[in-house]
């Protein structure tokens, strides 16, 4: 069986649960030696990272053995507010994980592997609300917005220091996250499996996949890629 991360170091923020985790898992069985980061690991750790703070991410990536020759992205999430009461804390708050997380970690990844001349491949989980609206979720939504503007901005002026920046657009996917607000309203899962021409929600086996693909060898002439893996919702009348 191919293993096209095969010798490689992968660092994957939010690893703990959800895709980040799927993705952490199938790196692994792909030859990659898989390092997670996350807010949920013991402060102690090396895996703690908080990607809303610069010292967690500084410390975080110059504790690694060597610079990393891949870095996924997922770290992220908010709480839902309907948009007039939505206020400066919790705008601050959820640009500095959506966004910010992003933008913290990619640049201090980059900086190691520019250093050590490792070559790096970046791919940032975004979300379809991006492109808004999204009731009571338009903190996220223009967080979101920020980081995929980012990606775009990083690929091309990192383009040639051997680094590629790519993003992959989940649609709706169940996870430990989305599950219990979805539990908590009726109905809503049918709505989303009517918005989508597939007709299914996904899970996070149906976005890794092309997370991986983007990340890997396959993907080499790759950069600056918004890849949707959503159902059907950006194409949806």
């Amino acid at each position: 069986m191919s293993k096209p991360f095969s010798g490689k170091l992968a660092v994957v923020t939010g690893g703990s649960s959800g895709i980040g985790a799927a993705c952490a898992k199938l790196l692994s069985e792909q030859g990659a030696t898989v390092v997670i980061g996350d807010v949920k690991a013991d402060p102690g750790s090396p895996n703690f990272l908080d990607v809303t703070d610069r010292e967690s991410v500084v410390a975080f990536f110059t504790a690694l053995d060597r610079a990393p020759e891949v870095l996924i992205t997922c770290a992220g999430g908010a709480s839902r507010k309907a948009v007039l009461d939505v206020n400066e804390v919790h705008m601050e708050l959820t640009m500095a994980l959506n966004f910010g997380g992003f933008w913290r970690c990619a640049q201090e990844a980059a900086r190691r592997a520019i250093d050590e001349d490792s070559g790096l491949s970046i791919v940032h989980v975004g979300s379809s609300l991006h492109q808004g609206p999204a009731p009571e979720l338009s903190h996220f939504a223009a967080a979101k917005a920020a980081s995929i503007t980012m990606v775009r901005c990083l690929a091309q002026e990192l383009a040639s220091q051997n680094i590629r920046v790519n993003a992959v657009i989940p649609g709706p996917v169940e996870t430990p996250a989305t599950k219990p607000v979805w539990d908590a309203r009726p109905g809503m899962r049918e709505a989303l499996r009517k918005a989508l021409p597939l007709g299914n929600i996904g899970d996070a086996d149906d976005v890794v996949p092309a997370i991986l693909f983007l990340a890997s060898p396959s993907a080499a002439w790759a950069t600056g890629t918004i890849l949707a893996i959503d159902g059907g919702l950006s194409v949806s009348p």
